[in-house]
């Protein structure tokens, strides 16, 4: 019991005990944690460095300060505080370092922890142990430090003002955050991707793979362009010009099945064809594609502008090239007998007139206008006067009715072949009903006159018209059919009408 008690009384004896025993007990110890611990990075990697750091110095510190028991104001020991000090600061670093990268790494997104915030919050850990060292350890005046340093401060703020201006408006990108590592910018005339952003610059990389160093007071300065906010949708415009000769609808459903149909190309929202001038020697289109992601438009307007050549050709598009033709000989215009026997072809393939003989189709045909509509574009309105009917030689159109309550009645969608405008040709009524290109449409427009020479030698012609005023009536809304008329008895009434004109 008295060796006991002169041992606690001796603490060098005790320290000494403590450091044979009791610190190879704690090296073990820790060792199995490192062990238990190496799927959890952040405990992992900040006992390691206790272990083989911090330890080893502390053990030194308490053999130098409790058993060989130096004076505290011998170098050796203020040596070994320091290097205590220090050590404790890394690890604090490291493990402020985890904690801020950890979320990182459990998304693999750098943009949330920028570089510069880990280099200041690195750089206040510093100063702070620093201080504390300074203080503690060496017994300096910190009060005299403070006031050199903002002597000196006048004189490196002179001589660094780039540098600190780059800090500076580090800082406040920092705060704004108008773009994060990852993201692709445009400053001025240079395009990258961001790749690191510190205190005194950001780092892009080019689709050259050059690297672009901005300084950040020159970024806090300029317009940027940030090609992923607010949103990664990327719309990326191609323009084009086709030949005046193709029908711009024609063109404009091309390029949209072409875009639809290239890779990285995103269905909704889907692309945009427009129109949008006409030049010396094209018309001009707008393609707009939208795309996931920026960093994909090389690849995808590279395939999407190899397939518009393709698909050019295989739907006998031309795509010119500026040029200047000079003619030393009169152009051989379309006579018009050529344009009477064009119209006699297009005449003889409509279903209603199939048993007429080629001088009826001549004189219908030297009597007609050709009239083409764009998909979309009205041919007639509702309470329109027309006094001609129309002939679908090409396309569809979608014949709508006004209800009692304003809206437009979808009635039905004529093709190629049919024909509309009779109401106002056989009653001299207004038109009864909207007719509008489903498709891109062309119309023969026939004259009255003529046609009533026509039908007057052909009765079955009109016949048939009264059939198909009837099939139409049938299938028609019943407000829908008074309004327009299509009884079998006004049909009746109008071909007596007809008949008369006719005969007279």
């Amino acid at each position: 019991m008295h060796f006991l008690n002169s041992l606690l009384e001796d603490s060098s004896l005790a320290w000494s005990i403590g450091i044979i025993v009791v610190y190879p007990l704690l090296m073990i110890a820790l060792g199995e944690a490192i062990l238990r611990l190496r799927h959890r990075p952040l405990l992992h990697q900040t006992l390691r460095a206790v272990r083989n750091l911090v330890m080893p110095a502390l053990a030194v510190f308490i053999l130098l300060s409790q058993v060989i028991r130096l004076d505290g104001e011998q170098t050796p020991l203020r040596v070994a505080q320091t290097v205590l000090w220090v050590l404790l600061i890394h690890v604090v670093l490291q493990l402020a370092n985890q904690l801020l990268l950890a979320r990182e790494q459990e998304e693999n997104n750098r943009a949330h922890v920028p570089k510069l915030l880990r280099d200041l919050i690195r750089f206040a850990l510093v100063a702070l142990g620093a201080a504390i060292v300074l203080s503690t350890v060496w017994g300096a005046d910190l009060g005299g430090v403070v006031a050199a340093l903002g002597v000196g401060s006048i004189v490196l703020g002179l001589a660094l003002q780039d540098a600190l201006g780059n800090l500076f408006s580090g800082l406040a990108l920092l705060i704004e955050q108008p773009f994060a590592v990852g993201d692709w910018i445009q400053v001025g005339d240079d395009v990258g991707k961001i790749v690191e952003v510190n205190w005194r610059a950001v780092h892009l990389i080019t689709r050259e793979q050059e690297l672009i160093i901005v300084p950040n007071s020159i970024l806090a300065g300029q317009t940027l362009q940030n090609f992923r906010r607010p949103q990664r949708l990327h719309v990326e415009p191609v323009d084009l010009g086709f030949s005046y000769d193709d029908p711009p609808n024609v063109v404009k459903q091309v390029l949209k099945e072409t875009a639809l149909s290239t890779a990285g190309v995103l269905p909704e929202p889907a692309p945009v064809v427009q129109t949008i001038s006409y030049d010396d020697s094209s018309i001009g289109y707008r393609v707009r594609l939208f795309l996931a992601d920026y960093e994909q438009v090389p690849k995808v307007r590279d395939d999407f502008m190899s397939r518009v050549w393709y698909t050019a050709q295989r739907n006998k598009l031309n795509i010119p090239f500026p040029i200047r033709t000079v003619y030393h000989q009169p152009i051989n215009q379309p006579t018009l007998e050529d344009l009477v026997a064009d119209r006699v072809l297009k005449l003889r393939s409509l279903p209603l007139f199939l048993t007429l003989d080629t001088d009826d189709l001549e004189l219908l045909a030297r009597n007609s206008e050709l009239r083409r509509f764009g998909q979309g574009e009205p041919v007639l309105r509702f309470e329109e006067k027309q006094i001609r009917m129309h002939m679908l030689v090409k396309g569809r159109v979608d014949i709508t009715i006004p209800n009692s309550q304003g809206m437009n009645v979808a009635i039905a969608t004529l093709d190629q072949g049919n024909f509309f405008g009779e109401s106002a040709l056989l009653s001299r009524q207004t038109t009864t009903a909207n007719i509008r290109a489903k498709d891109d449409v062309e119309v023969l427009l026939l004259d009255t006159q003529a046609l009533l020479q026509v039908l007057n030698r052909n009765p079955n012609i009109l016949a048939n018209i009264d059939s198909v005023i009837e099939q139409r009536r049938a299938g028609a809304d019943p407000s829908s059919t008074a309004r327009a008329n299509l009884t079998a008895q006004g049909a009746f009434q109008r071909r007596n009408s007809y008949n008369g004109r006719g005969n007279a």
